[in-house]
């Protein structure tokens, strides 16, 4: 018999896993669809996002993803998520189940001729924490760390 995630010392229940998973891939989904100022709802009230500065609560990062529909400085921007972990933490001080979590993203874009390619542009890992609201998982603070660059 397999042995659930549940049963493995610290990660979350297989049913969090699925939903943190949805969340993750939800959030790379709108910032490649020409979506980035909806990012904001998949975070609490004042959450974080840092990429490349820190942007403080939903109308920041609402703010930042607006600019970066409008700007498009990533043209035929692709996200791909793996080897997504999260691990159980402690309740926050109003009762609520929280995590973290580290997904590694390869993110490809259009080169210099605007042409789609299959080498990666970068790859680098999103930190996460989350907590469970009435509404589901939400991000309270996300953060990027690139660790390899197409030249």
């Amino acid at each position: 018999m397999a042995e659930s995630q549940a049963s493995l010392p610290g990660l979350v229940s297989d049913a969090d896993h699925l939903s943190l998973s949805r969340l993750v891939v939800e959030s790379t989904w709108r910032v490649d669809s020409g979506r980035a100022g909806t990012l904001h709802e998949l975070f609490v009230d004042d959450g974080e996002l840092r990429v490349e500065q820190t942007y403080r609560g939903r109308e920041a990062i609402r703010a930042w993803g607006q600019a970066l529909e409008r700007a498009n400085p990533y043209p035929g921007i692709r996200h791909l998520a793996s080897n997504l972990r999260f691990v159980a933490s402690a309740v926050d001080g109003e009762g609520r189940d929280t995590a973290e979590g580290v997904t590694v993203l390869t993110v490809y874009v259009n080169d210099a001729d605007g042409r789609p390619t299959s080498t990666p542009w970068v790859v680098g890992e999103d930190h996460d924490r989350f907590v469970r609201t009435e509404a589901g998982w939400r991000f309270t603070h996300r953060s990027w760390i690139q660790l390899f660059t197409r030249d």
